[in-house]
């Protein structure tokens, strides 16, 4: 197996050490922009958007700055090869509007990485809402930790995150928590925004956001933050008959009604996401099967955050 990787940072060596992990045997070809980027150990640099045809790749990795999706979907498609883009898909209306005017249907299946659906706890919770039903009246869902600490060893203040002109605020860069609430329940019929530039970290982007969702018969509220130093992430769903919490840093899902703990995870780590969504992915690609999270989904959950 190739794969081609475009914009070789820290999310794509993740998905590349979960895909060797997956098949040890797989040639991982990087797309780098600088003749001088430094060698990779098991990792081929090319450095030409020319003749890569040639490699007949398994599959395409998009994992640049998410200002440079729109042009690198553009040129890789012409490969005739599933693409994986990471999340977000897009970075702002302009994009939107171009990609929609220009490319609509893609000839090739792409797939938006959101690993988040992936995740144990809402794996259960799908399955479990699915099946224990009962009215929800308010969803809440947080998400908030320290941006420095995010990447060790790395200046916060250069990397896409904090830069607005690289597609980075926080509103779009945890988009996790409004795409796994829309994997969930659905999209809702209207959003609300609030991003704004709160605290004193030394980036150009929003580190503050807070998005309402509005669904017949009740509302989603989502908080998003940089600037957390203890890291809290958390879903809250309060129904008729019961409360369910979900903490998904600890993996765990209670009914806070009767305190009973109705899901843990092991040992959670987020390689466990990663693995079983690029488990999804080749299954779609060996199977001919359209992924989930098109571009036009991806498309819709983007306009309800931005």
């Amino acid at each position: 197996m190739k794969v081609l990787v475009v914009g070789f940072g820290s999310i794509a060596k993740k998905h590349i050490e979960v895909l060797r992990e997956i098949e040890p045997k797989v040639d991982v070809f990087a797309l780098r922009s600088s003749k001088h980027a430094s060698k990779i150990p098991g990792v081929t640099n090319l450095f030409e958007w020319g003749g890569l045809e040639e490699h007949d790749f398994h599959f395409v990795l998009i994992a640049s700055p998410s200002s440079l999706h729109l042009e690198h979907i553009s040129k890789l498609t012409s490969l005739g090869k599933p693409i994986m883009v990471e999340k977000p898909m897009l970075m702002d209306k302009g994009q939107i509007s171009a990609f929609e005017k220009n490319m609509g249907k893609l000839d090739v299946p792409v797939y938006i990485a959101c690993n988040f659906r992936f995740h144990p706890s809402i794996v259960f919770l799908k399955e479990y809402l699915a099946k224990e039903k009962s009215k929800i009246n308010e969803v809440n869902a947080y998400c908030g930790s320290y941006l420095p600490n995010w990447r060790p060893g790395v200046d916060y203040r250069e990397v896409y995150s904090s830069r607005a002109d690289m597609g980075g605020g926080v509103h779009i860069d945890l988009i996790h928590e409004p795409d796994y609430l829309i994997y969930l329940f659905g999209m809702p019929v209207s959003s609300q925004i609030n991003n704004r530039k709160v605290s004193t970290l030394e980036i150009t982007s929003c580190d503050s956001s807070n998005i309402l969702f509005q669904y017949e018969g009740f509302q989603a509220q989502i908080i998003l933050n940089y600037y957390r130093r203890d890291p809290k992430r958390t879903l809250e769903i309060v129904r008729e008959k019961d409360t369910i919490f979900v903490d998904l840093i600890a993996s765990k899902v209670y009914d806070t009604n009767s305190n009973e703990l109705l899901f843990e995870e092991p040992n959670p780590t987020v390689f466990t996401s990663y693995k079983q969504q690029l488990l999804y992915f080749l299954n779609c690609i060996d199977k001919g099967i359209e992924p989930m999270n098109s571009p036009s989904e991806a498309i819709e959950i983007l306009k309800h955050v931005l």
